[in-house]
């Protein structure tokens, strides 16, 4: 048997003291043998040090299932994290599931939809995760329902956070507005303490082209211009449990940091879920993958697709569908789509765009001085720009 197989670990972690490694002794680590460097990977699992995150434990981790040492899942279990579905991109820019080797093109193509807005896809989505917390919560020896008993018996809270909002919502906000939701019922009617949907505000506009960063340049705008994470006061007159939501884990650099945070400030256990995790193979080596995952169905032009997502009568605005809409590279073809959308649609995507800012961003204004004239014209806005009282 394999050592990556006789692993076993819950997936929380819990804010309590263990005796090794430092935090500066990870790179130390990795020189030493198998056996040594999968003991230290168990050890350090469970306790969820923060200091670990500076320290490098999820690269030591990467590099130990990049050798074959641990599974996937127990790759994303540092630090707390659980996926349904663990994806890799194979020499021909496919995405396949990694345990099996079976296309992901479905999967991916849902994925690519909903980060765009598409509400059945995000839907979706947000049902595999209610399904599988659902049956976590109805299993007794599962972390799930281990976490909610012991919040009911403790009188603990639990809050779940997701990626930073600021006036527009990303797909992560409105994917776990909906599981949360849902699963309440759940939890409502198993007598457990509902869940807590803690949105973390952005104060300076979120980075413009995030996907395509790579693992530094995405640490370091983390620590300027991402989330407000709460602070010690958050957690003073309650133990809190957090769970930090996102659609997928990549170079784990977002939760990583409200992991740390989370914790340093007092949290009594952490938790993460994605529906999708991206193999750190070539994740950490090439964030950029993430881009290659959003655009699977998705191409950046104004298409049908786009004009399809837009026209939901359910469509709610998506940060990045505003980007790609009013983008400098759609300016061409722009006034020839206004038609595709009705004009309601318009003008909810309208008031995000300006609620954000973006009329300020010298290559998203010309579109928008587009559509004011446009939804001026259909006497939605009036000639100051407002909106028209109906």
């Amino acid at each position: 048997m394999s050592m990556s197989l006789i692993l076993n670990t819950e997936s929380a972690t819990r804010a309590k003291p263990y005796a090794k490694p430092n935090p500066a002794d990870w790179m130390e680590i990795r020189r030493s043998p198998d056996k040594s460097k999968l003991d230290h990977f168990q050890d350090a699992l469970s306790p969820g040090r923060h200091e670990d995150v500076k320290g490098g434990f999820r690269s030591f981790a990467a590099e130990l299932l990049e050798r074959g040492l641990i599974s996937m899942r127990l790759y994303v279990s540092v630090f707390g994290g659980e996926a349904l579905h663990h994806i890799t991109h194979d020499d021909d820019k496919v995405f396949r599931h990694m345990e099996t080797g079976e296309d992901a093109g479905e999967l991916t193509a849902i994925y690519s939809r909903a980060k765009y807005g598409s509400i059945a896809d995000i839907r979706h989505l947000a049902g595999l995760i209610v399904e599988h917390l659902s049956q976590a919560l109805d299993a007794p020896d599962s972390q799930w329902s281990r976490l909610f008993n012991e919040a009911r018996i403790n009188g603990d809270s639990v809050v779940l956070m997701t990626t930073g909002w600021r006036n527009v919502p990303s797909t992560a906000n409105v994917l776990y507005g909906i599981v949360v939701d849902h699963i309440n019922l759940k939890l409502a009617h198993l007598g457990l303490p509902t869940i807590i949907n803690v949105k973390l505000p952005r104060i300076a506009p979120p980075c413009e082209n995030y996907a395509s960063l790579s693992t530094e340049e995405r640490e370091r705008v983390n620590l300027v211009q991402d989330h407000v994470i709460p602070a010690a006061n958050f957690y003073a007159w309650s133990s809190v449990h957090v769970i930090f939501a996102d659609d997928v884990l990549v170079t784990g650099s977002t939760a990583d940091k409200v992991f740390a945070e989370s914790m340093r400030n007092g949290a009594k256990s952490f938790r993460a879920i994605y529906p999708i995790a991206i193999d750190p193979r070539f994740a950490l080596n090439d964030a950029t993958i993430e881009e290659c995952l959003n655009t699977v169905a998705v191409t950046g032009e104004l298409d049908s697709t786009i004009a399809a997502i837009l026209s939901d009568p359910d469509y709610q605005p998506i940060l990045r569908t505003i980007r790609l809409v009013f983008s400098g590279g759609n300016h061409a073809s722009f006034a020839g789509f206004l038609r595709q959308v009705p004009s309601a649609c318009w003008l909810r995507l309208y008031m995000s765009a300006l609620g954000n800012e973006f009329l300020r961003q010298n290559d998203i204004r010309p579109s928008l001085l587009k559509l004011r004239a446009f939804l001026t014209e259909r006497g939605l806005l009036n000639l100051d720009g407002m909106t028209v009282a109906r």
